[in-house]
């Protein structure tokens, strides 16, 4: 485990679990939890190649397993991958040399072709079983200990996975009435997989809504196809949700996701105000943010580590504040020492609290 995680002076040592409960119910805590999007990370711990890391579940766990054993992140999550779910309709991916699998060839050129597509079986589909087993034996592992998170892909970011992002904006923009038929389609395929990530141990899901977002379409996309059928499928899911600002500026639209069903906490992204944020939410739902991860790699140490005091330092006061990588998977070539540097961070947090 990495070093200086002890309990504070005069507190008694909590797990993670207990941690992120205790944040959730806005209490104080023996430090602030942490959250690292170190899924593609695991792999450079274990060493195992991207292709295994990508297809086999026990050795994706692995990855979260060096991770957690190095750094000691208080949460887990499960592959970053969603273009294994395009891929679950028929698109092709590839696997870079050094990034999670992406699109190559999309299933359907056109959101009216997608209509006439099957959807995946949550049961048995292989791309569908990666994502469940891996949390399968996170859930197992960590019982009791630490939260794990089934990283997912809301209904309106869906289609750029199956058409691709331009068809997409093409039928949100220009042909709405097939735009809803597509997310009227798409839903019970999502909420189904939430519920089968939440049976297998997930203690929440994270997801992304970009396209729900006035950063990537105007208001009248947002308010009658984008908000609507995010609210009606988060209205399905059985458990709580973490709204993710997937690469999007969150901050400026924060109030349009603000009472959806079952959400109880937002990832802004990297740099954004973490104080506006927390005025905007008001007490109740978690603040998660605001490192950028996909620049940890070109950071020093002693970069980060002010980087992490200063949102600390923001938020000391906050129970309901975690610090977490914003954006995309921490890049391989990260130097260990820059997330030990996140590490160090909030253990003189917990010190501070003293």
């Amino acid at each position: 485990m990495a070093a200086g995680l002890h309990r504070r002076r005069g507190a008694a040592a909590m797990n993670s679990l207990e941690r992120v409960l205790a944040a959730l119910q806005n209490r104080p805590a023996d430090r602030p939890a942490f959250l690292l999007n170190a899924g593609l990370y695991g792999s450079r711990l274990t060493g195992a190649s991207l292709k295994d890391h990508y297809t086999d579940p026990a050795v994706y766990a692995e990855g979260q397993m060096a991770i957690r054993e190095t750094f000691s992140p208080d949460l887990l999550v499960s592959p970053f991958a969603l273009a294994g779910l395009g891929a679950a309709f028929g698109s092709r991916m590839s696997t870079p040399h050094r990034q999670p699998p992406n699109v190559a060839a999309f299933a359907a050129p056109s959101a009216e072709a997608a209509l006439q597509l099957p959807l995946p079986d949550v049961d048995s589909h292989p791309q569908i079983l990666y994502l469940r087993e891996s949390i399968r034996i996170l859930a197992k592992t960590y019982a009791g200990q630490a939260p794990v998170i089934g990283l997912l892909a809301s209904p309106v970011d869906l289609p750029p996975l199956i058409i691709g992002l331009e068809a997409w904006l093409d039928a949100l923009l220009f042909q709405p009435d097939t735009a809803r038929a597509l997310l009227h389609r798409l839903s019970p395929f999502f909420v189904d997989l939430g519920k089968a990530m939440l049976s297998d141990g997930a203690t929440a899901l994270a997801l992304t809504a970009n396209l729900a977002n006035r950063f990537m379409v105007p208001a009248p996309v947002v308010e009658g196809l984008g908000l609507p059928s995010l609210a009606q499928a988060l209205g399905e899911i059985p458990g709580p949700v973490i709204l993710h600002h997937g690469g999007c500026p969150l901050l400026a639209h924060l109030a349009d996701f603000m009472g959806l069903p079952n959400t109880v906490g937002y990832v802004v992204d990297a740099g954004e105000e973490l104080a506006a944020a927390r005025a905007l939410l008001g007490p109740g739902p978690l603040l998660l943010g605001n490192l950028g991860g996909p620049t940890l790699a070109g950071l020093r140490p002693e970069e980060v580590s002010a980087l992490c005091d200063q949102a600390l330092a923001q938020r000391t006061t906050d129970p309901q504040f975690i610090l977490a990588t914003s954006g995309a998977d921490i890049p391989l070539d990260t130097p260990p020492a820059c997330l030990q540097a996140i590490t160090d961070a909030v253990c003189r947090a917990g010190g501070a609290r003293s």
